[in-house]
């Protein structure tokens, strides 16, 4: 092998990153907050195929306070709230390329009026009920909590798992995301905790989607724990607030870039923006980047090869120009095999970028 290839592969290799692999259940959380290995296409696909509604009050804006930031950056990330053309006929649909996403539709939360209200919102709004054009496919559903999953186990089941379960029976072809409640700072033995350990277990049991919304308020983006340092919903913890300091040592990342964020610090709301459209991507059929690569080259090609993901049915490669670019340039080609070989490029060097999907 000449050097100088070798130079070019083995940084193309340093860019091959490892991201988390959920084979059956998709569960969002503090460790699916890293969005820049997601190929934009898969996005792009997620954005036109999905149409989302979340119901929610002001904690669950978080949400959607960080996803408007991500908005700001880049086109990649748009949505746009054109609920009111489909419901009462008057402006716009979404643009083409923009996720068509319900906010706060249906109104409410998981409590909000009362712990039943929601589901009877879902059937009403999915069955057309008030809605001068439907079907246009709502597609996802979304619910949040506000400081509710503080109930019983019976509340838990009873009113939230058993009726998001029979929506997912009735309509069986629209997504329903799950959520975990936000952190009081009562810590694992506190009742909030078990609830959301509940959500958790019930949903990882039987292959749900999980936004974990209480889990990315416990961990900083370093994976320090504070969970039982009595870490609250607005990142305070017994020692002080640890989002505030994370963001002072690391004021270089846009992770702590400004948004009003309900009840909490805007790096809380940024991550929770990512971590939504880790799952859209998720969704789409995206499952991460494989394990073990390895890059052979000649004097003519490049053979690159790699470990089978668990649940992938395919998998594709990306190529660019420039180094660091992951999955932001050319789609070369999707496969069903763990190899991939193409001919030396002229004219310059070639970075490659392998993903798995289950589709």
């Amino acid at each position: 092998m000449k050097k100088s290839m070798m130079a070019w592969i083995m940084m193309s290799m340093f860019v091959l990153g490892t991201l988390p692999v959920f084979a059956q259940a998709i569960i969002a959380d503090h460790n699916c907050t890293d969005i820049s290995m997601i190929p934009r296409d898969v996005l792009d696909s997620a954005k036109v195929h999905f149409k989302m509604t979340y119901g929610h009050t002001s904690h669950g804006s978080q949400i959607v306070t960080g996803m408007s930031v991500l908005m700001g950056y880049d086109t990649l990330y748009d949505f746009n709230n054109d609920h009111y053309y489909y419901q009462y006929g008057s402006g716009s649909p979404a643009p083409d390329g923009d996720l068509s996403f319900w906010d706060y539709v249906p109104t409410g939360d998981l409590g909000s009026p009362d712990r039943y209200s929601w589901a009877t919102r879902t059937h009403d709004m999915l069955d057309g009920t008030g809605y001068t054009i439907y079907p246009h496919g709502r597609n996802a559903v979304m619910w949040s909590w506000c400081g509710q999953v503080d109930g019983t186990y019976e509340d838990i089941q009873v009113a939230y798992l058993d009726q998001m379960n029979q929506l997912e029976i009735d309509y069986p072809d629209v997504t329903f995301i799950y959520m975990t409640g936000h952190l009081t700072g009562t810590g694992s033995s506190g009742n909030v905790h078990q609830r959301n350990e509940q959500i958790r277990q019930f949903c990882i049991a039987n292959d749900k989607v999980l936004f974990d919304f209480a889990d990315i308020e416990r961990y900083d983006p370093d994976d320090v724990d504070y969970l039982d340092l009595g870490a609250d919903d607005a990142c305070n913890y017994t020692g002080g607030n640890w989002a505030d300091e994370w963001c002072t040592e690391h004021s270089d990342t846009n992770l702590c870039d400004y948004c009003d964020c309900a009840h909490s610090r805007a790096l809380n709301c940024n991550r929770k923006g990512r971590a939504f459209w880790w799952m859209m991507a998720r969704l789409e059929g995206w499952i991460g980047s494989p394990e073990n690569v390895t890059v052979i080259t000649d004097e003519t090609e490049v053979n690159i090869t790699w470990s089978p993901v668990p649940g992938a049915a395919s998998y594709r490669v990306y190529s660019s120009d420039v180094p660091d670019a992951g999955f932001s340039q050319d789609f070369t080609g999707a496969f069903s095999d763990t190899t991939w070989t193409t001919t030396i490029p002229t004219g310059g060097k070639k970075f490659y970028y392998v993903t798995a999907m289950d589709n």
